[in-house]
């Protein structure tokens, strides 16, 4: 290897070891997108007194300023004091409201995730008194699909890096630049990767606008410094011409890198947190740009300086493209090798290749992949062997495929914006997500936490691609499997298309419990299916709205309903007794009493099934309660729980 090639491999060595740093230290967790949670009030929540404040906790991150609250009353007059802030719980939002009466609100919020910049929407209702709920508008949807302006942002910035790094590569290992017409032609490619990174960069921040979240501004504006480096280090007039190929080559790999990883830390992959999943994207972004980037410097570089007038000039073209498809080969190795194991942790099924539009991105980039590595075969196995025979007139085919190539790559960078920018079946921001396609339907449980108590279950149904909407029933029915604990049925409302929602409190228990669902549509038959939904105590057990608690030779799961109660609303208090083998306890006749801010009665419970009692709470102030339940004369818990304002 050349004394020039060995001093830039060291450079590159050295800029990849501060990429797997920066890699390791500084890829934050987020989701694809920030999901509604929780919220308090809850969705649906009848209270006594109007609160004085929304709250709504998120799955991931959101900016205040571009994030919103607002609420409504039924006549659509908005009562919120539009002055959405930090809630001061992780991930959470406020807003105060005005003085409200008896009536139904309805709630409409937008996040922005602080991490990528992806917005979504949703809604939810809440009653003061006796009065109806609001009934919930469609939202059409919950992460509204991309603009032109992303995608093409997208692109763009993929292009720049791709060339960037691919033109140092090819220049490093299949045919440096030898003659005065090669450098000028290089230099104005590397001039065309900075200036395709600063553009994209630019159509991204036009895209965000006065809503950019800091973070994503931070990284977007780092991108453009380095594709500014990169096109400065070919255009910096006399200084810049001072500079030898290998300075100019190192600068565009350290620049090239830190794009790269720029990329890396909004995409999906930055999305799990996982470091493998950050190192697998950061590697095949590389592996990308050395097979496009070696495509445009053989067509921008080599070839036209490669003529192959005569024997000697046919087998040097020969020579160059026996290079570039070793290079190339182990490129494609390695995007094929990222992109499969990518894809195992993104896809669900199957049949999320053709029915989602994540899905259906990824199968058109890898059908352009299966064409464009075709023509390269062409390279590698025919025209290349002719020239190094000498033969000559394999130049104009080789033009042919080269050209092939590049049209085929410049459509994969469209198709990876795309699948960058709309979110893999398999996120989720639930404790429980899982997927099943049954009889043409594609249905999606998703549970937001994995501990008894009263919680939210979120059934989505698709068929293709089109959300099923209109269901004449779609219900839930939990079954226990370690317990006997009967049958409950949860009948879920329609709340955007296809996104049908239940909330209660029957997964009451630790242990496995089966949840069928069930979809009617008219005329047709009914659609079913069984998920598989554990419900365990969370890792430490603080802070959990349901916690077990040793009495006597019992143990007592409790919590209350809702998860986060409120002042001066309605409650209440579960309790679910088993023995040591962890079967119910029947027959027992608790009795509660409170120590709180107020004074407040003592309560009988009720037995509501087999080991489970109910304790119904009219209403409590906000602050800290400890709830004695005496169970009989010797054996008594008390349970801690906050009531908010």
């Amino acid at each position: 290897m050349p004394v020039l090639a060995r001093r830039v491999l060291r450079g590159a060595t050295l800029a990849l070891a501060g990429a797997a740093i920066l890699l390791a230290v500084g890829g934050g967790t987020a989701s694809a997108h920030a999901n509604y949670v929780r919220s308090n009030p809850a969705a649906d929540a009848r209270l006594a007194r109007a609160p004085a404040e929304v709250r709504v906790v998120f799955s991931e991150p959101v900016d205040p300023r571009g994030s919103a609250i607002a609420v409504f009353d039924a006549s659509g007059k908005r009562v919120d004091r539009n002055d959405p802030a930090a809630s001061g719980e992780p991930n959470g939002l406020r807003v105060s409201l005005g003085p409200l009466g008896e009536g139904g609100y309805l709630v409409a919020w937008t996040a922005l995730s602080s991490v990528d910049g992806h917005e979504t929407k949703g809604t939810f209702a809440f009653a003061v008194g006796d009065a109806p709920l609001p009934a919930l508008p469609d939202v059409p949807n919950a992460a509204p699909a991309p603009s032109l302006l992303e995608l093409a942002g997208r692109a763009l910035s993929f292009g720049g890096v791709a060339l960037a790094l691919g033109l140092a590569l090819f220049a490093t290992f299949v045919r440096e630049a030898a003659s005065d017409g090669e450098r000028r032609r290089e230099g104005r490619a590397f001039v065309a990767a900075g200036a395709l990174l600063v553009l994209g960069t630019a159509l991204l921040g036009l895209d965000q606008g006065a809503r950019l979240p800091p973070r994503l501004g931070l990284l977007l504006a780092s991108r453009a410094l380095c594709g500014l480096a990169i096109a400065g280090a070919q255009t910096a007039g006399p200084r810049a011409a001072r500079l030898s190929g290998a300075t100019r080559r190192l600068v565009t790999y350290a620049a090239g890198l830190g794009a790269a990883l720029t990329l890396t830390f909004v995409s999906h992959a930055a999305a799990t947190g996982s470091p493998k999943e950050l190192a697998l994207d950061f590697v095949h972004i590389v592996a990308v740009s050395a097979w496009l980037g070696g495509i445009a410097g053989l067509a921008t570089v080599a070839l036209p300086s490669l003529p192959a007038r005569d024997d000697t000039e046919a087998r040097v073209l020969g020579a160059t493209v026996r290079r570039f498809s070793l290079l190339a080969a182990a490129a494609v190795t390695t995007i094929v090798a990222t992109g499969a194991l990518a894809s195992l942790d993104r896809l669900v099924l199957v049949e999320d290749l053709w029915e989602t539009p994540y899905g259906i991105a990824l199968t058109a980039k890898i059908a352009l992949l299966a064409l464009t590595l075709a023509l390269a075969a062409l390279n590698l196995l025919v025209w290349g062997p002719r020239l190094r025979r000498g033969v000559g007139s394999a130049r104009r085919l080789l033009v042919r495929g080269v050209l092939g190539e590049s049209a085929l790559m410049a459509a994969i960078l469209v198709a990876a914006g795309i699948l960058t920018a709309y979110p893999p079946p398999a996120t989720a921001s639930a404790g429980y997500h899982e997927t099943r396609h049954v009889e043409g339907l594609r249905l999606e449980l998703l549970v937001p936490v994995t501990t008894p108590g009263r919680n939210r279950y979120v059934l989505r149904a698709h068929e293709g691609l089109s959300p099923v909407v209109k269901a004449e029933k779609v219900a839930l029915i939990f079954t226990m499997v370690e317990h006997d604990m009967g049958k409950t049925e949860l009948v879920a409302v329609e709340r955007a298309p296809g996104e049908y929602v239940a909330e209660g409190s029957p997964t009451a228990m630790f242990g496995t419990w089966l949840v069928e669902s069930i979809v009617r549509r008219t005329g047709r038959e009914d659609v079913r299916t069984v998920f598989t939904v554990p419900i365990a105590a969370p890792e430490g057990g603080a802070g959990a709205s349901a916690r077990a608690i040793p009495a006597g030779p019992y143990t007592a799961i409790v919590f209350t309903d809702p998860a986060l109660p409120a002042a001066a609303a309605p409650l209440t208090i579960d309790l679910i007794l088993v023995d040591a083998k962890g079967d119910p306890v029947p027959g027992k006749t608790p009795t509660l009493t409170f120590e709180g801010p107020a004074p407040a009665g003592a309560l009988v419970a009720r037995e509501a099934g087999p080991g489970r009692y109910v304790f119904q709470v009219a209403a409590l102030e906000a602050g800290t309660w400890q709830a004695k339940v005496a169970l009989d004369a010797e054996v008594s818990l008390t349970y801690g729980f906050e009531v908010s304002r």
